[in-house]
């Protein structure tokens, strides 16, 4: 299937490069855009439908007990300003699901046929104040609702994605590489770590799995580092996921650990299975007090912005250190009383420009590993307003194939694209498709932050995928 070659390699690390000279690796931070409306879990997408970008959030019932939600809804035409949307009954609550909810997603499917299912909604429903009170947590499980319009709900309580209270945030998302749905959840009450559930119809799941849980890397001083939670979204070739990374305290006896703050990590996945770290650190840094996240910036969704050259990134941002709303009521009130409030801060960054690989001035070199082109379809994500760059293919021992080397590209000069189409003077890219070819890119005062492309490694042997690195067994000659 085409989805399961289509890659994007954002040149986190070298693994799939073999030469590089004259550069250096830059990590970029998202920068800040708007703050949303306030609200601890939820969703953000661009709604082709509205055609408006739609932000789902979770609101309290009653700030006495912060375990049951309602949800709500805004949308807005700018990520600037944003306009409340009515459910049926007139007000601003579009979906209570019985006495509340907790940990809710939802999510655009464009891969279902079915318009009734256009919409899914996940996390728990009908929740109880004394379903929390039980010892284990009261097993509240993660069901399933279905809308064809995102406002109104039919809720499916046969539909359990995980029989375990998961008072997280329930990320439920599409894979088409593997052409099943997943959730992003925590396996057991109170386990923060990232689990995942999988199926093919939303009635038949896998057992959970864990994928990401901290490691040693995490060991320094007494912040007791778990996983809190963790979003992700497939962006054509490359799975981001974004970690609630939360910080707690290990002198404080509580087995629960509510008492923390949390911030964002990026990690990412080309399968949607198996997810991988990159730097270690916070994506965004918490801003001062009394700005909202300033006591913790979890990631609550990511969205391509409608011209296609961002992502934005909403975060829910309390004022407020993670904690339990009673050991936390007077906090509340001082903040409330003097008009400080937390909201859900919204940032930006280039498509696929969390890093990049720039130039040390002229000349800068890079080649990657072998692989194979399968579709006409190579592009670069290229800064370059102050300099150039240029590409050439090679093959496997490092030669230029006829009329594809660097002397005879057409020169990306002094301009900017996410989506650079590399050309030759006398010669079509269609020449190599098919055969083992390096890939290399010259930088003169310029950043790549990405390569994208439909095709499969072939270092020495050909291989499935990137997603799927089994070796292809060719005939015998």
């Amino acid at each position: 299937m085409a989805y399961n070659n289509r890659i994007k390699l954002p040149l986190f690390d070298d693994y799939w490069i073999d030469f590089r000279r004259g550069t250096i690796r830059r990590w970029f931070s998202p920068e800040y855009v708007s703050t949303a409306p306030w609200g601890p879990y939820g969703s953000m997408f661009y709604d082709p439908q509205r055609k408006k970008y739609r932000l789902y959030y979770e609101d309290l019932v009653s700030k006495e007990k912060d375990s049951i939600r309602q949800l709500k809804l805004c949308e807005s035409e700018d990520m600037q300003h944003f306009n409340s949307v009515l459910g049926s009954d007139g007000t601003d609550t579009i979906y209570k699901a019985g006495s509340g909810i907790h940990g809710c997603t939802v999510f655009y499917d464009k891969w279902d046929k079915n318009p009734a299912r256009r919409y899914k909604l996940c996390g728990m429903m009908d929740v109880k104040a004394k379903d929390y009170d039980k010892k284990d947590g009261g097993r509240i499980g993660v069901e399933i609702a279905f809308s064809s319009d995102g406002i109104n709900w039919e809720r499916h309580p046969e539909l359990v994605a995980s029989p375990q209270t998961s008072d997280a945030l329930n990320k439920l998302i599409y894979n088409p590489v593997t052409e099943e749905y997943d959730l992003f959840h925590r396996a057991a009450f109170i386990d923060r770590r990232i689990s995942v559930r999988s199926s093919k119809d939303l009635v038949h799941w896998s057992d959970a799995r864990t994928i990401l849980q901290p490691g040693a890397q995490y060991n320094d001083g007494f912040t007791g580092m778990q996983h809190y939670s963790m979003t992700s979204s497939y962006m054509d070739g490359i799975f981001y996921g974004m970690l609630w990374r939360y910080n707690t305290c290990l002198y404080n006896i509580d087995y629960s650990r509510m008492f923390g703050f949390i911030e964002p990590e990026l990690v990412y996945s080309y399968d949607g299975k198996e997810y991988v770290y990159t730097t270690g650190k916070a994506l965004i840094e918490r801003p001062y007090p009394p700005q909202a996240g300033c006591a913790g910036l979890a990631p609550i969704d990511m969205c391509e912005s409608i011209d296609g050259t961002s992502y934005y990134i909403m975060c829910w941002g309390p004022v407020i250190v993670h904690d339990i709303m009673e050991k936390n009521k007077v906090f509340h009130e001082e903040c409330e009383a003097r008009g400080i409030n937390g909201g859900n801060p919204v940032y930006r960054i280039r498509k696929d420009g969390f890093c990049g690989i720039e130039s040390v001035g002229k000349g800068g070199l890079i080649i990657t590993k072998g692989m194979e082109l399968i579709k006409d379809d190579l592009r670069f994500n290229i800064r370059s307003s102050c300099g150039f760059a240029r590409f050439g293919i090679m093959n496997i021992d490092g030669e230029f194939y006829k009329g594809f080397s660097l002397d005879d590209c057409v020169p990306f000069s002094f301009d900017d694209s996410v989506s650079v189409k590399p050309a030759w003077k006398n010669h079509d890219i269609k020449e190599v498709l098919g055969k083992q070819v390096r890939i290399a890119i010259e930088l003169n005062t310029a950043i790549l932050h990405c390569i994208s492309a439909t095709a499969r490694p072939f270092i020495k042997q050909r291989q499935c995928s990137f997603a799927h690195p089994d070796g292809i067994l060719e005939p015998l000659q």
